[in-house]
């Protein structure tokens, strides 16, 4: 016995699931977009250029991020990320 075909998505369905691609689409970019990116990762690396200033070792800064050592030596050093 064949399974019966799958029904045909309902309107509203389809109308819910392209809202949710635009809204996808949206986000993708604005809030994920490169500059948006370019600009978090400048925070990020700005404060963790301040948490060493204030005593913070460079090897706990790179367990807690999760970067890798030479990043976070690039971040600490005022040099652009290749991320």
């Amino acid at each position: 016995m064949a399974n019966p075909p799958a029904p045909a998505p309902r309107t509203v369905t389809q109308w819910t699931g392209r809202a949710m691609l635009w809204w996808a689409r949206l986000l993708q970019h604005t809030v994920a977009g490169k500059t948006r990116r370019k600009q978090h990762v400048a925070r990020r690396n700005a404060a963790m250029r301040a948490a060493h200033l204030r005593g913070v070792d460079r090897d706990t800064i790179t367990r807690t991020i999760g970067l890798s050592g030479e990043q976070v030596r690039k971040a600490l050093r005022g040099e652009p990320t290749t991320e």
